[in-house]
């Protein structure tokens, strides 16, 4: 007996033309290996992929890179530069209230609480 997901993971995929330069191929092999601190073991595009739960297609999408890559004879491993993300100036912070309530009447409710207590 198939289920509906079985039966959806037979089905082909359908999949897209996308003509790179050389240029924009190495902008992406580069952007796919920018490393997160503390370790610099994982990724940008592995810690989305991991927080969006699509590892799996990372990993694919990372793989097709790669062998367009070797095929335009672009840089990899060793020899393709390595990036990191890191803190190179104190950064920029806001304040701002996510609360869906109105200001008003948050400091209404407050002041009748305080009220109450005395």
């Amino acid at each position: 007996m198939s289920t509906e997901k079985d039966t959806q993971l037979l089905k082909p995929k359908k999949t897209f033309s996308l003509r790179l330069t050389i240029a924009e191929l190495v902008h992406l092999r580069d952007l796919f290996s920018i490393a997160l601190p503390v370790d610099l073991k994982t990724t940008v595009s592995q810690s989305l992929a991991h927080g969006q739960g699509r590892q799996l297609v990372e990993t694919k999408l990372w793989n097709k890179l790669v062998a367009l890559c070797k095929e335009g004879n672009i840089p990899l491993a060793e020899e393709a530069p390595d990036f990191i993300v890191t803190v190179t100036s104190p950064p920029e912070l806001s304040v701002f209230e996510i609360a869906s309530e109105p200001r008003d009447e948050a400091i209404e409710e407050e002041s009748s609480e305080e009220e109450e207590d005395e």
